[in-house]
């Protein structure tokens, strides 16, 4: 009997420390990625490419910027072509110019927390910029925009994560609690059987509908 509780004390200890630690990793993945990259392909020679790496590494998601004279096609072609060669990863930011034709798309992955709105945005603010083909200013304007719009949505899912991880704490408290008493009273004879938790089903994955899953939103345009 002994042998049992102690057992059961051993099993309820390791399910606390799962339970904490799924809570942490949790709230870790919740936090915005630091950019870890910035890339810029510029065979066309217009852009300050110290400059655009400077202002890229504020994002917190990694960045490549390209240029080309050679694209033929329109502006829709321009943003699908970038997507399917350029957009390798769910976090990345692709921005892509083509200085013959004024085309300018900016496209993200789905794990980048941005709409198409603020894609738009950031498309407006390098189109103003870009008067007089001034395209590391037009550049710049574009990731500023960019990081605005990263910055707006970190500071509310900082707000949102503070009230959750309250919430979470009450909870956790309410079963450390409930598993103290259940324990104490199953060492006094005073408990049926303990339930076994059936562990939680897994959610749906969402697909995105660009075989890659990777397309999260963008804007492309002509300046």
């Amino acid at each position: 009997m002994k042998k049992h509780l102690l057992w059961r004390a051993r099993h309820l200890s390791l399910s606390l420390l799962a339970m904490i630690a799924a809570c942490c990793l949790f709230f870790a993945s919740s936090l915005p990625a630091q950019a870890d990259t910035v890339r810029v392909s510029d065979p066309v020679e217009v852009l300050n490419v110290q400059q655009v790496i400077y202002e890229g590494s504020k994002l917190a998601y990694p960045l490549d910027v390209y240029t080309t004279s050679t694209f033929s096609g329109t502006a829709s072609d321009f943003v699908q072509r970038t997507v399917s060669a350029h957009l390798t990863s769910k976090q990345l930011i692709v921005i892509a110019i083509d200085v013959a034709h004024h085309y300018f798309t900016v496209v993200g992955g789905s794990q980048v927390p941005l709409s198409k709105s603020q894609y738009t945005a950031a498309g407006q603010a390098f189109k103003n910029a870009a008067v007089g083909n001034h395209f590391t200013s037009a550049t710049l304007a574009a990731i500023q925009s960019l990081e605005t719009s990263l910055q707006s949505r970190s500071s509310a899912s900082s707000g949102n994560g503070g009230m959750l991880l309250i919430l979470l704490g009450g909870i956790a408290v309410l079963v450390v609690l409930g598993c103290i008493v259940g324990f104490i009273r199953r060492l006094l004879g005073l408990g049926g059987r303990l339930a076994v938790a059936q562990p939680p089903s897994g959610g749906q994955k969402i697909h995105y509908g660009d075989g890659r899953d990777n397309l999260g939103g963008g804007v492309a345009g002509d300046f």
